[in-house]
């Protein structure tokens, strides 16, 4: 913005004042930005240790973006995404929907990521929150800036573990999963819905009935969910680093006291699908655990 004005003057100083003067009106009347100041249903997303990544030349990144560009958000119409980086942004563009409705999908959409980078074990921070954030699509470029933007993002690295947060004034807004109280202002999300509809029907009581996993998709990613769980023991029990091995041990202690019932089995059991029914063996492999194969490489 300071730049700008400088070339444009130094680029039409041999004009004669009059045309200098219809110049600089024309180019302003052309190039007009308008920003429609309105709340919107925000979430930001920041991939964990993506530095270090880039820094090692990781092929993980390649995979992120692979992955970032595979998301069913960018088909939603009524969603704006913006990617930079490591971040991702998604809001809605009118408000001409509930917040319930916006909030819904930004939980999804979040939960999709979450689910596909856990394959490679990668792991992101997700925060939502409603507040203004403006959005323009120049011709050249996207110009965006807002309090919501700057919120999120000088909470990220204040929220502990990893996973998605959201405002806890927005709580009544989320209808189709469950979360806890995570402090004062967040509260946490609990993305393995399957795991956590599983414990809620059960009361928290193993072994269960085969036949409640294929009589209804309430409990499809049970799977992905105890291998989840498998990868982040591992990391909470043998990563060096305190700083990042903390990060699992929250997330892991979250779910803990949230089903304490199934941990007592679980983690007598290395969270092995046998653990449900001794007959189940699950779709993934069980005794493959990534975390073990990526530390001893260290």
């Amino acid at each position: 913005m300071v730049w700008l004005p400088l070339l444009i003057v130094t680029r039409l100083e041999i004009l004669p004042s009059s045309s200098l003067d219809v110049s600089l009106n024309t180019l302003t009347s052309n190039h007009q930005i308008k920003f429609i100041d309105m709340k919107r249903a925000f979430l930001y997303i920041d991939i964990l240790g993506f530095k270090n990544m880039v820094l090692s030349k990781s092929s993980k990144i390649d995979q992120i973006f692979t992955i970032f560009d595979g998301l069913n958000v960018f088909k939603h119409p009524a969603l704006q995404v913006v990617v930079f980086s490591d971040t991702i942004l998604v809001f809605n563009k009118e408000d001409n929907w509930p917040t319930h409705y916006f909030v819904t999908y930004l939980i999804e959409y979040y939960q999709q990521l979450f689910y596909r980078l856990s394959e490679i074990n990668v792991y992101s921070k997700g925060i939502i929150t409603l507040g203004e954030f403006n959005f323009n699509e120049l011709s050249n470029f996207q110009a965006y800036y807002g309090e919501a933007l700057i919120e999120t993002y000088s909470d990220e690295s204040q929220l502990e573990g990893f996973g998605l947060y959201i405002k806890n004034e927005l709580n009544d807004e989320v209808v189709v999963f469950d979360t806890v109280p995570f402090n004062e202002q967040y509260d946490y999300v609990l993305l393995c819905q399957s795991y956590i509809n599983l414990y809620d029907h059960t009361d928290g009581k193993l072994p269960i009935d085969l036949n409640m996993l294929s009589e209804t998709d309430t409990y499809f990613r049970i799977d992905e969910d105890l291998r989840f769980f498998r990868e982040i023991e591992y990391y909470k029990n043998h990563l060096g680093n305190d700083y990042i091995r903390n990060k699992y041990q929250k997330v892991y202690d979250i779910y803990r006291k949230r089903t304490p019932l199934f941990f007592e089995v679980f983690e007598a059991q290395g969270f092995l699908p046998f653990a449900l029914n001794e007959t189940y063996t699950g779709s993934i492999n069980p005794f493959h655990i990534l975390a073990e194969k990526e530390l001893s490489q260290e």
